[in-house]
């Protein structure tokens, strides 16, 4: 999809091409520049049109970023193919960079395709204005295609979106194809493509300590009041072929612990997850924490909303699941799943560690199993209000039940 653009015609524009020259050039059509590099902090504010041809590693800081009348907008220039190969390590790094926008650029292999990071030099101020558009990943062998790992306690990043963008054949171990994690508040992913990566599709993280106060509550706040993503919402986006089956990192006793989400709320709070189409992963849709509630209260899951999404043949465990994986983990509350199609996933809803959620106006088309309850979680940790829901052609119709809560 094409998504709409930050900038207007008036606006300054500086070329940058495989020919071009740093030195000697002045940014102009006949005279580009040869690095994004240099033209981003050359022109901050501009808008960089790269042209076509292969590039090295592209690193941008706080002096690259713009404005919110005029911010940073590199992009590939209309009908030509700009290919970041960085050989290893990162493809595209940003740090600490406000109303920066990346768009139709192509990173191909690498460790990280594009990876976005806020740290505690960036003061108090929010990062607002990041944006990455349109842009292609492919290749990834070690850990993110894109990643936003917001580690600024002091002050969120805001506004984040990431759209349109296909990222697919990523080798991930234990991390994630497109995730954002810690001290965010505001985003938006949508329309983009997600498939054929070896571990989660996209996820929504809080609670790992990204961005942990160092005080470590010593100032009296809690120590994780800052370190979660939050209000935002994950839509139209297409989730396919998300499997950890030969993943090194999720090999157990003889084989493979197919756990891969294709889109995953893993602690955050205040998300609308809607209109996904999500088929033939380990887990359609997960809304749960790995973390729990009785080492800090604020380590659960609330006001997530899941609706209006389709997701079919997910086989691995489940077409959508909630709540904590372990009798003392995780705690998913006060979220809400209604009006989606769950089709042909042999488990179609596991229950697990919640409490307190909605689940309503659902339809249910074939598959073996209703609903599965995690039986290794205390019965009064499973009590959600499961109603109005339709299910046809169930292979076990005693799987429709109502020990946890009412099932009508």
């Amino acid at each position: 999809m094409k998504t709409e653009r930050l900038y207007t015609e008036e606006r300054r524009t500086v070329h940058v091409s495989p020919d071009g020259n740093d030195g000697a050039g002045d940014g102009s059509r006949l005279s580009p520049y040869a690095t994004v590099d240099h033209a981003a902090r050359t022109a901050p504010g501009s808008r960089i049109l790269v042209h076509g041809g292969t590039y090295g590693r592209i690193a941008l800081g706080t002096a690259c970023s713009g404005t919110a009348d005029a911010p940073t907008v590199i992009r590939a220039a209309e009908g030509e193919r700009v290919v970041i190969r960085p050989g290893g390590g990162v493809g595209i790094r940003l740090e600490n960079v406000r109303y920066l926008c990346l768009e139709g650029l192509e990173v191909e292999g690498g460790t990280h395709g594009i990876r976005i990071e806020s740290t505690r030099e960036a003061g108090d101020m929010p990062l607002p204005g990041i944006a990455v558009r349109d842009c292609t990943v492919h290749g990834i062998r070690g850990t993110h295609g894109i990643c936003v790992y917001a580690r600024c306690d002091r002050a969120p990043i805001t506004d984040l979106i990431l759209a349109g963008c296909h990222v697919y054949d990523c080798e991930c171990g234990s991390s994630e194809a497109v995730v954002i994690n810690g001290n965010i508040d505001g985003f938006r992913i949508e329309g983009n493509t997600v498939h054929d990566c070896n571990n989660i599709g996209i996820d929504m993280i809080g609670f790992e300590g990204t961005a942990r106060h160092p005080e470590n509550g010593a100032d009296g706040r809690n120590p994780f009041d800052a370190d979660y993503v939050r209000r935002g919402v994950c839509r139209n986006n297409l989730v396919y072929n998300i499997c950890t089956e030969g993943n090194r990192a999720y090999y157990r006793d003889g084989g493979y612990d197919h756990c891969a989400g294709g889109i995953y709320v893993d602690g955050g709070q205040d998300i609308e997850i809607c209109g996904n189409t999500v088929y033939a992963c380990d887990i359609g849709i997960e809304v749960a924490t790995e973390h729990s509630p009785d080492d800090n209260p604020l380590f659960r899951v609330r006001g997530v909303r899941v609706h209006d999404n389709v997701v079919a043949d997910c086989g691995g465990f489940a077409g959508l699941c909630f709540g904590g994986y372990a009798r003392d983990l995780g705690f998913t509350e006060d979220c809400e799943f209604d009006h989606n199609r769950l089709v042909n996933n042999p488990v179609q809803i596991a229950v697990q560690r919640s409490r307190n959620n909605r689940i309503h106006d659902n339809l249910l088309i074939g598959g073996e199993t209703g609903v599965l309850y995690n039986d290794d979680c205390r019965p009064e940790d499973l009590v959600n209000c499961i109603e109005h829901n339709t299910a046809v052609c169930l292979g076990d119709r005693d799987t429709w039940r109502g020990e946890y809560g009412r099932m009508l």
